[in-house]
Formats: structure tokens, C-alpha cells, sequence
């Protein structure tokens, strides 16, 4: 029973990039100094020189290669891929975020490929080189070592990266990065609370996961946004019994619905109501004036509702949600894409679709639309973790997304599809 539940949080994932209003004053003095890289930028590698770039080719999914394996950058597992593409006079860059876990973090950390947060750079999208922060193996954000009491002292997740003004990305003047993620502690919880079997032994540790909020000038080194939480987290956990969220909330992503109102879209565990069921997976919803201060709503989307067979019958996490309906994101209906899992434990990707961002929809006639492949031995246990990225014109679009292998180990891979089918995904090889 324990793994089938921490199994569930083992895929991780990626991004969009919205509209974002910057902090007032009053809220910039409750951050601390934002680092500088004091007029550069250092880029390496920690195992992976650039020069090994390969031109990408899509292949039928039996030929598909992951575009980041966690052993290039000197890592035990990845996850969690937030990627920007900016356009550029003589073409295009990217910039990815996303965690991972090396042997630093301590082994009896719940098993999420959780631990840091790093950043890399691109000139296509397929192809990456590890940019230098100052944190630990060169980590952007590292566990906070400073604070004791804090949320985030034992591992870290990546859900979401926003930017003030894109054309001032890569600059060290003007704009502000704001992250999302979610930290965990060493505070352990029951195996028999987190499966929900009563018979159950056992701890878990750091699973009580909670959401953070930290800034940056340049994207790559960032100085935490103190919460109002003891802890500083910027969500907590519900204090109510048998809530939808009350065990852990998590890969958040935020959307500006419209001006001075913002929607966070996060992963939230909660207590099952019925008596020897297991807690559930849903994605919950969070609504703010500022980005900053945030008052949960309730659960919004709890899967497909196909029944037992269904994909997604045994829970549904780690969503995007965005705005495909207009070239700018302005306008148009909202699409989720999220990870579900079925009852078997496979976990695959589906669609969702919603006029409002409250009321959802099934997709893709409640089929995923993408799964994993036992021919491509990196993603042949679970697929998850979606994140699409606008390609340009013509509705171009890129799905990045996390494969499971059946070790365990988890990997970056990418799909091309258009915004006509979001049912058909190329997977890309790099």
C-alpha cells in the first residue's frame, strides 16, 4: 500500500509562459537580498559537455530518446520540467527549470525525485546546458540550511516559474522571476495515514509537502519570500480533518486569470472520507490578488469520472492549465492537461477542457493522450508530468513530460504536436 501511494508522486514535470504582475513595495521587503550573478552568467556542465548536441528527429514512439537523462547533469533522477521559449532576433533561446535528487539528500527522503532545483539553457529546446547557480552541485535553489523551523529543510519540487517582463529575460536589469514550488521536512508521517490501511507500519519522510514562493533577477540564483505560515511556506496544509488537502499540496501553477486575480492550480493529498479507503489525488485551486497571498477555494478537478477502468479512476495530478484559444493566451477557452492514475498504477496523461477554469470537462473522448511505451525501456512504467510550450505560429506546440522507467527512474522527454489535435503527440528523439 505504501508504494502504490508514493508511487503517485514519483512522475514529475513543466511550463507556459503567462502574463505576471510584478510585486508591490510592500511586499518586496519581505524578501531577502536577491542574489546577482554580479554581471555574468556561469554556464557548465556538471557531466554532459554542449558540444555532444545531436540534431533532433521525430521517430515513431519505439524510437523515442529522452532529452535529459539525470546522469548528464551528475543526478540520480529529474523531474519536473518548467521550460520558456523566447524569440529572439537571431532566433530562438529556452530556459529550463526542474528538480532533481543526488546522493546529498538523505536516503530516507520520501522517494519523490525530489531534492534541488536547477536551470538550464537551450537554442532549440532539445539539447541542454547546466547553468551554474550558486547552490549546492550548482543547484539554483537549494534546502534551506538557514531556517530550522522552515517548510522546505529536507527536499525541494519544482511547479512553476513565471517572468515579469520576457524581454528582459537573461538581463540583469528590469523584470523578476517568481518561482512556485513545494519543500518538504523531516517530520514523518504514519504509512497507515498516508495509505489509508489501518494495518499498515511504518514512516514516511517528508511527505507533508507545502507550497513556497522565491524570486530572482535573473532566473538562475533566487532568495525565498518569507510566508505568513510559521514556516514561511505560502500555503499550508488544511487543518481539517478529512480534507482534500490536509496531507500534502504541491506542484503548484499559477494563472492570471484576469487583472488582480490569480489562480493557483496545485496537486493536493487529502484524508478519504470513507473508512479503509486510500487518500485521494485531485487538483485543488488557490485564488489571490497579489500572486503572493493565497486562500484556498476547494478541489476542482477530480478526473474523468470513466469509472473503474478509467485511466485516471485512481487520482489525477501535476496539471497545467492554460489558455489555447488565441495566439496571446488572452482569450479562449481553458485546457488542463494533467497526469492521472489508473487502478493498475500506470499513469498516463490526459486532457480536460473548461469555459471558466472552475467547471471541467473530459478531453480527448476521456482517452490520454499520451502513454507510456514499453518499447522505449526510459518510459515503459508511467508517463506524467505534462508541460506544453507554445512553438511559434501556425499552433505549433511542444509537450515536455517526465517518463518512468520500470526502476524507478525517472527522465525528460518531448513531443511535438499542433493546437488542431491535441489528441496526437510526435515523440521527439534528441
Amino acid at each position: 500500500m505504501r508504494n502504490t501511494v508514493v508511487a503517485a508522486f514519483c512522475l514529475l514535470a513543466g511550463s507556459h509562459v503567462s502574463a505576471w504582475v510584478a510585486p508591490s513595495p510592500s511586499l518586496s521587503r519581505c524578501a531577502r537580498r536577491l542574489p546577482s550573478s554580479k554581471g555574468t552568467t556561469r554556464v557548465g556542465t556538471l557531466r554532459a559537455p554542449a558540444t555532444t548536441a545531436k540534431r533532433a528527429t521525430r521517430l515513431p514512439p519505439s524510437h523515442a530518446s529522452p532529452i535529459v537523462n539525470p546522469a548528464d547533469f551528475g543526478l540520480t533522477s529529474v523531474g519536473s520540467p518548467v521550460v520558456h521559449r523566447y524569440e529572439r532576433d537571431e532566433g530562438a533561446e529556452y530556459a529550463l527549470w526542474f528538480h532533481g535528487r543526488d546522493k546529498g539528500i538523505e536516503a530516507d527522503v520520501v522517494k519523490l525525485n525530489t531534492g534541488r532545483i536547477y536551470k538550464a539553457k537551450s537554442n532549440d529546446g532539445l539539447t541542454w546546458e547546466l547553468q551554474q547557480g550558486l547552490g549546492e552541485l550548482g543547484s539554483s535553489l537549494d534546502v534551506n540550511t538557514d531556517e530550522w523551523w522552515g517548510f522546505d529543510t529536507a527536499h525541494l519540487g519544482l511547479g512553476d516559474v513565471r517572468l515579469g517582463n520576457p524581454d528582459k529575460v537573461m538581463t540583469l536589469t528590469g523584470g523578476v522571476y517568481s518561482m512556485y514550488y513545494m519543500g518538504g521536512t523531516y517530520d514523518k508521517m504514519e504509512t497507515k495515514v498516508l495509505t489509508g490501511n489501518a494495518d499498515a507500519t511504518g514512516e514516511v519522510t517528508g511527505m507533508q509537502l507545502r507550497i513556497g514562493i522565491a524570486l530572482s533577477q535573473d532566473g538562475l540564483n533566487w532568495s525565498r519570500l518569507e510566508g505568513e505560515h510559521p514556516t514561511g511556506c505560502a500555503l499550508d496544509l488544511a487543518k481539517e480533518a478529512a480534507s482534500f488537502d490536509n496531507l500534502a499540496v504541491g506542484w503548484p501553477q499559477v494563472v492570471n486569470h484576469k487583472e488582480q486575480v490569480f489562480r493557483m492550480y496545485y496537486t493536493a493529498l487529502g484524508s478519504a472520507p470513507e473508512a479503509g479507503a486510500s487518500p485521494a489525488f485531485v487538483v485543488g485551486i488557490a485564488t489571490s490578488a497579489d500572486s503572493f497571498k493565497w486562500d484556498r477555494l476547494g478541489p476542482v478537478f477530480g478526473g474523468s469520472g470513466g469509472g473503474p477502468e478509467a485511466f485516471d479512476a485512481a487520482g489525477v495530478m501535476r496539471a497545467q492549465v492554460l489558455k489555447l484559444g488565441s495566439e496571446d493566451g488572452d482569450t479562449g477557452s481553458y485546457t488542463m492537461i494533467y497526469e492521472g492514475k489508473a487502478n493498475d498504477g500506470t499513469h498516463s496523461i490526459g486532457l480536460a477542457t473548461s469555459p471558466d477554469g472552475i467547471s471541467w470537462g473530459v478531453g480527448n473522448g476521456g482517452r490520454p493522450i499520451l502513454q507510456p511505451d514499453p518499447t522505449n525501456a526510459w518510459e515503459a512504467k508511467s508517463v506524467g508530468s505534462p508541460r506544453l510550450v507554445r512553438m511559434g505560429g501556425d499552433g505549433a506546440l511542444r509537450l515536455y513530460y517526465v517518463g518512468t522507467a520500470e526502476d524507478g527512474q525517472c527522465a525528460i522527454g518531448a513531443a511535438d504536436g499542433n493546437l488542431d489535435d491535441l489528441g496526437t503527440w510526435n515523440r521527439i528523439e534528441s
